[in-house]
């Protein structure tokens, strides 16, 4: 189902702008309708890769980063050319009072709200300012995924999950310091998600961001650059990782309740690898009620100790799929693992012995662990009882 995008533009209510933060040269943000919109203090030069505007834009009104409308607005846009999103794109600024003309604009299904805005001074008092928007986990990606997006086909395509990374930097930058500080603030975004073992929907690696990732360098505009480097080995560079990482790190919780915390969790990590609960729950027959499985489920959640495990596993995963190692060893490694740090003797019964000898790949033996781990769990809730 779709609906007409006009029609929803126009009867959007024009909020009053509201007063967020403040970032790095005299930029100052305000919340507004689905916008977060950055109104510079001064005349800056933007790099921005995002769907509107792109490109080296000088002297810009507005940098903007808003919030899609939802599904049935971007069915009625998608398989569209792109010219129709750009339109859309247009009328929206407008109708929230901004130009179109010289508005930068990047979009995403994150929710405004859930922004993060950082400041930091580098150690040479370079001020630089990061706002980020963030989510993953609708459309996480690695760097070499299969293509899920034909550019040929110069049509509009939406997926849910976008990090949009704005950083300003208080000096005049060359052209080649800009991209650098692009590739530095792209590199920290990757750094955070390896950190957050957050999962690629197209294979199972890890991601390193999202098919529809937008960055944005704005820097002072100004005649002699000041700074000619800005990549992670340099001062300016250091600073925008920095902030970066903080700010990601808060947007992800903020939109997505992801945090190193959620992430310690071993269904979490088995997802990965496409094991979910029902596959830990079909390999065993539980002698035991479904609340008391559900309950031991819970526990499951929050045991650090298996998630070390299934992460290290998961390692071992990851190795055999780079042809490092073979699926023999990896199997063999994983074996080692588990049985002894969380499954012992006693948990394991005669035909599960058996079941055990007989997996032949390292996705049978995680289900079967788990399963047989989960099991203990149970034991345990009711020996307490």
């Amino acid at each position: 189902m779709s609906v007409d995008w006009r029609k929803c533009v126009e009867a959007e209510q024009v909020e009053k702008w509201r007063h967020l933060d403040s970032m790095c040269c005299g930029i100052e943000v305000y919340r507004a309708n689905r916008f977060l919109i950055l109104r510079p203090g001064t005349d800056l030069r933007v790099l921005p890769s995002c769907h509107y505007n792109n490109g080296f834009v000088d002297s810009p009104t507005a940098i903007v980063n808003t919030t899609s409308m939802g599904g049935m607005v971007e069915m009625g846009i998608m398989g569209k050319p792109l010219s129709v999103n750009d339109e859309f794109t247009a009328c929206s600024l407008e109708h929230s009072g901004l130009d179109p003309d010289s508005t930068v604009a990047f979009g995403t299904a994150a929710h405004m709200e859930n922004a993060s805005i950082v400041s930091k001074v580098s150690r040479e008092g370079v001020r630089v300012s990061v706002a980020v928007t963030g989510g993953v986990r609708g459309n996480g990606g690695r760097a070499g995924d299969p293509a899920s997006f034909d550019e040929a086909e110069r049509e509009y395509s939406w997926k849910s999950g976008t990090i949009v990374l704005i950083v300003a930097i208080e000096a005049v930058l060359t052209d080649g310091a800009m991209l650098d500080a692009m590739l530095a603030a792209t590199q920290a975004k990757s750094c955070v998600l390896q950190e957050l073992q957050a999962r690629s929907l197209y294979t199972h690696r890890i991601a390193t961001g999202s098919g529809t990732d937008q960055v944005g360098i704005a820097c002072l505009r100004g005649q002699e650059a000041t700074v000619d480097r800005a990549g992670v080995a340099t001062d300016v560079g250091d600073a925008v990782c920095e902030c970066v990482r903080e700010a990601l790190f808060e947007a992800l919780d903020l939109q997505s309740g992801m945090n190193l915390g959620t992430q310690c969790d071993p269904y979490v990590l088995l997802s990965r690898v496409g094991i979910e609960p029902t596959d830990v729950h079909n390999t065993f027959r539980y002698p035991y009620t479904a609340a008391k499985i559900l309950e031991a489920d819970s526990k499951l959640h929050g045991d650090a100790r298996a998630a070390t495990v299934v992460q290290a596993a998961l390692g071992v995963i990851d190795e055999v799929a780079r042809g490092k190692v073979s699926e023999e060893t990896g199997l063999g490694v994983i074996r080692s693992l588990f049985e002894g740090p969380l499954i012992s003797e006693e948990d394991v019964g005669p035909v599960s012995m058996v079941l055990l000898d007989a997996c032949e790949t390292m996705r049978d033996y995680l289900c079967l662990a788990m399963a047989i781990y989960l099991n203990r769990i149970c034991g345990e809730a009711e020996a307490i009882l």
